[in-house]
């Protein structure tokens, strides 16, 4: 047996991870709830075409779903491409999520929607970023 299978994420390590997508989208789901149900804040975004769209909780389901298993993506290629896939995956996450919150800053629609949709982005990134990163491989 070589010492890269030991260094790198068990198999139930790597299944446990499944864990962090999940989380984030019930997390999503819980401000989604939160802001619209009970403050009555209508989510609504400018579309790239300029046109508002409505952000629904299908949407915010389905999308912090494929965000979460495209971070579940990366964190599995940079544990077998890089011996620093720790220190790799926080650095990425962070840019990423620093630079998705410019969609919210910039298209949501009233203050209170800008708010709202920053706050799910926020939620989402406090559970993927530490998660996954706890799951990676050790500088």
């Amino acid at each position: 047996m070589s010492n890269t299978a030991t260094a790198s994420p068990t198999r139930q390590q790597a299944r446990g991870r499944i864990v962090y997508p999940l989380a984030a989208t019930a997390a999503a789901v819980i401000v989604w709830l939160i802001t619209h149900s009970a403050l009555d804040i209508d989510l609504k975004a400018k579309a790239a075409g300029g046109d508002i769209q409505e952000i629904g909780l299908p949407m915010v389901i389905v999308v912090t779903l494929l965000v979460g298993f495209a971070a579940w993506g990366v964190v599995a290629v940079l544990d077998r491409k890089s011996s620093s896939a720790r220190t790799l995956w926080t650095v990425i996450a962070s840019v990423v999520f620093v630079v998705s919150l410019l969609g919210p800053a910039g298209s949501g629609q009233g203050g209170s929607a800008k708010v709202a949709l920053l706050c799910m982005h926020l939620v989402v990134a406090l559970v993927l970023i530490p998660g996954f990163a706890r799951t990676a491989r050790k500088d």
